[in-house]
C-alpha cells in the first residue's frame, strides 16, 4: 500500500512541477519523470513510475501516442517476437514460466505496463530488461 501512495504521490507531484522526482521506502524505489516543457495547454503528458523492489520489478509509462512506434521497436528489438501476441488493441510480450508469469510488457495508444518477476528470471535476463526499461524511460522522456 504503501507503495502505490508512494507512486501516485511522485506521479501528482512530478505532473504539477514538471520535474524528475525519486522516492525510497525499504527496498523499494519509484521514479516519476515528466518534461520540463510541460504546460497547462499541453493535451498530453508523459510520465514514468519505476518500482524496483526484492522480488519484483514493475514500469508504468504514458506518453504520446505519437512515440508508440518508438516504443514498439524498442520492445520488438529488444524481446523475443515468439512472446508477442495481440489482445483488444495491445500488444503483449509475455513469457512464462512454470505456469507463472516470469515478465510482460503490454503496450496500448501510449501506454506501457512492464512487470518481471525476479525470482522467475536470470539475473543476466533482468539485467537486460532492467536496462531495456531505461531505455524506454529515456525514450519518452524526450521532447
Amino acid at each position: 500500500m504503501k507503495i502505490i501512495l508512494i507512486i501516485t504521490l511522485l506521479i501528482l507531484s512530478t505532473l504539477a512541477q514538471a520535474q524528475t522526482a525519486e522516492a525510497k521506502a525499504g527496498n523499494t524505489t519509484a521514479v516519476a519523470k515528466a518534461p520540463s516543457t510541460q504546460t497547462r495547454t499541453t493535451k498530453s503528458s508523459t510520465s514514468v513510475s519505476i518500482s524496483d523492489s526484492d522480488n519484483y520489478y514493475s514500469l508504468l509509462a504514458s506518453f504520446d501516442a505519437n512515440k508508440n512506434k518508438k516504443v514498439e521497436n524498442l520492445l520488438s528489438d529488444n524481446l523475443d517476437d515468439s512472446l508477442l501476441s495481440h489482445e483488444s488493441g495491445s500488444k503483449i510480450w509475455k513469457k512464462d514460466s512454470d505456469g507463472q508469469t516470469a515478465y510482460s510488457f503490454v503496450l496500448r495508444d501510449g501506454k506501457l505496463k512492464a512487470s518481471i518477476d525476479k525470482e522467475l528470471v536470470s539475473s543476466e535476463t533482468f539485467k537486460k530488461l532492467k536496462a531495456l526499461g531505461e531505455k524506454i524511460s529515456e525514450t519518452i522522456s524526450k521532447g
